[in-house]
């Protein structure tokens, strides 16, 4: 999100890049702070970036993997109860 502003000391164009809370200007070399719109904006963004994360982090972990381990366990309990009843039929036959 960069955003142009004029330096306070010479006047010259410089461009923010959304990062720190100052800037050096490319004219005069000062070290200039952006406007302050400017920089509550680049907050808001890095912080919305920030929660983007933890949100997709929170759905994974409360819905994602226990839904995966429930579908699992009943894949398990599936194959088991299959192998059990050929276990079953096997040894009514060969079993005696």
């Amino acid at each position: 999100m960069p955003g142009k502003f004029n330096c306070p000391k010479c006047g010259g164009e410089n461009e923010y890049n959304g990062e720190g809370e100052t800037v050096r200007c490319q004219y005069c070399g000062s070290s200039v702070q952006p406007p302050q719109e400017m920089l509550n904006r680049a907050a808001t963004i890095r912080l919305s970036s920030k929660a983007k994360i933890w949100i997709i982090v929170f759905v994974i972990v409360v819905f994602v993997i226990p839904t995966c381990v429930g579908f699992g366990g009943t894949l398990v309990g599936i194959v088991a109860s299959i192998i059990g009843t050929l276990a079953g039929i096997f040894a009514s036959i060969f079993g005696g």
